[in-house]
């Protein structure tokens, strides 16, 4: 059988930590973003397909890491409601900034390896190498 060759290209997961321990990282920011967007942690879940539960989890476990809410809620429902109104969650000015610099951050490590070229070892160098050492 004949080994398919791969394009092979760097990739990276960047999360933000604090004292080591992870607040976030992509999905988190993801969530910052819908909850910004949406002005509710219910719509941002529904925008993103994931439960309300993990959304509500999530941005829990980053205010413990982070010892600060990144989140406020308001009593009330969406506007839209007929019973009440002025309900929803927006962010916090430290989750503003923290989603700004991860942004900007993910830019600048995207531009460093868009200026790198492709990996030189293809997946059929590696095929041929392996079986070799095997």
């Amino acid at each position: 059988m004949c080994a398919r060759k791969k394009e092979l290209e760097y990739t990276f997961g960047l999360y933000l930590n604090a004292d080591g321990r992870r607040v976030f990282g992509k999905a988190g920011a993801r969530i910052l973003e819908a909850v910004e967007e949406c002005g509710s942690m219910k719509a941002a879940a529904k925008e993103l397909k994931i439960s309300y539960r993990f959304t509500w989890d999530y941005l829990t476990r980053m205010r413990k890491e982070l010892h600060q809410p990144v989140v406020v809620t308001h009593r009330g429902g969406t506007p839209s409601a007929k019973k009440k109104g002025g309900g929803g969650t927006t962010l916090t000015p430290l989750a503003k900034a923290l989603l700004k610099e991860f942004r900007e951050t993910e830019r600048f490590m995207q531009q460093i390896l868009s200026r790198r070229e492709r990996p030189a070892v293809t997946s059929e160098v590696y095929n041929v190498n392996r079986k070799a050492t095997s």
